[in-house]
């Protein structure tokens, strides 16, 4: 469950929010649960913030620091997250549908069982070292437009399908 002291920092605004984390860079706020739907939070400092099971949808997250945070099972329909730094975040079993995630960092990110559509946008998105095992409604359009390696772990259908286009080049 979130913090009370935490939720009353957000909602004062991104500005004395931000503050706040500069001066105890030491705390890993804890908004577990909270219901953020609609925020609009660009260029908020969330690192190593517990946002498990958040309503974050149709936020705006442009910009924002969310390396290290645990999303697992968060709610990010529609949530513009494009630009945010999300390394190493947890996004296992988030809900990702309609999301804008265009130039969006997040390199060695879990996203196992994540949730995604056609819609979902990653042009420009960085995937590297990311684990996308078991992650539904990826394409391999819209992986060609993400940028991956060797340790990027696709889907297991994804995989297929891009060893079929590899193929087809020939």
């Amino acid at each position: 469950m979130a913090s009370e002291e935490h939720l009353k920092l957000i909602k004062q605004g991104i500005d004395i929010w931000n503050a706040w984390r500069e001066k105890n860079p030491e705390i890993n706020p804890d908004l577990s649960q909270a219901d953020l739907r609609g925020a609009k939070l660009q260029k908020i400092d969330l690192g190593n913030s517990n946002l498990k099971g958040c309503k974050l949808q149709f936020s705006n997250f442009t910009g924002a620091n969310l390396e290290g945070a645990n999303l697992t099972q968060a709610k990010l329909q529609e949530t513009c997250l494009q630009s945010a730094r999300m390394k190493n975040c947890n996004l296992s079993g988030a809900g990702m549908l309609e999301t804008n995630l265009q130039y969006t960092d997040l390199e060695n990110a879990n996203l196992e069982g994540a949730q995604f559509n056609e819609d979902t946008l990653l042009n420009q998105t960085n995937l590297k070292g990311a684990i996308l095992t078991s992650a539904t409604g990826l394409t391999s359009t819209q992986l060609r437009q993400t940028f991956t390696d060797k340790q990027t772990r696709l889907p297991d259908y994804l995989e297929e399908e891009m060893d079929d286009d590899f193929l087809l080049q020939f």
